[in-house]
């Protein structure tokens, strides 16, 4: 967006979108981590919107983490927060989130191939040994910018025809259920904190070492198959779970 894109805009939404083009400017880099934003009157001025609805954009920002006022010096960009937040409670792709965080969902396929199941995913998966599984590697990017790198492995045996790159849209979940009628109805899930490898990090665009969650999950169907096993893998900097717990 242009820095005089708000100049016409008279609607309620005014204000979402004023967040939305500050947060943009945070993500592709040209507010960078540690920078003091413009002055309110000057960034008022450059996106030809009000000071009162700018202060309450830069609130909601502020509450989310992605920027901090220091008072009588301005406001800045904080040094890590998190692109993505998503409640772990429910079963939803990587794509919703991104979606229901106002960016453009991505799929980039690395890798679709046919494999023998070895032994380790056979006992995870409960199949046999040597039975054929489907590994799908995708990198999930938010507006252009990789949030996930995801492995999963899918038994043939659930399949009704095999997964090409042509036929495989941004949802596996929508995927199984529309090419195979495959309905993932709950999963059990582990989140591990760990760190990002030399493989990893260039998928990712990390540095090496970097910290990362895995969230390692077994989907069943609604008649209790273990159909998916998923390995993710989100940039602690890009990506955060919450979890609600309930007593």
């Amino acid at each position: 967006m242009s820095d005089n894109s708000f100049s016409s805009l008279r609607n309620p939404s005014i204000i979402d979108q004023i967040r939305k083009n500050l947060l943009d400017r945070v993500v592709d880099g040209r507010y960078k981590p540690g920078d003091r934003l413009p002055s309110e009157p000057e960034l008022a001025g450059m996106l030809g919107v009000s000071r009162n609805s700018l202060r309450e954009a830069i609130t909601l920002l502020e509450n989310e983490g992605f920027l901090y006022r220091r008072k009588g010096i301005g406001t800045f960009v904080t040094h890590s927060a998190p692109i993505i937040k998503g409640g772990i409670e429910r079963l939803k792709g990587v794509a919703d989130f991104i979606r229901e965080r106002g960016y453009i969902p991505g799929n980039i396929i690395v890798k679709i191939d046919t494999e023998i199941c070895d032994e380790e995913i056979a006992i995870i998966l409960d199949i046999k040994p040597g039975e054929l599984i489907t590994f799908i590697e995708t990198i999930k990017t938010a507006s252009g910018k990789p949030v996930a790198s995801c492995i999963d492995l899918i038994p043939c045996r659930y399949l009704k025809k095999p997964v090409k790159k042509s036929g495989f849209n941004e949802s596996i979940f929508e995927n199984l259920k529309k090419d195979h009628g495959i309905i993932i109805a709950f999963a059990e899930c582990d989140l591990i904190a760990t760190t990002s490898d030399d493989s990893l990090a260039s998928k990712l665009s990390l540095d090496a070492g970097s910290p990362v969650l895995l969230l390692e999950q077994v989907h069943y169907n609604d008649r209790g198959d273990k159909v998916l096993y998923s390995r993710s893998f989100f940039p602690s900097s890009r990506f955060s779970f919450k979890l609600i717990r309930k007593r």
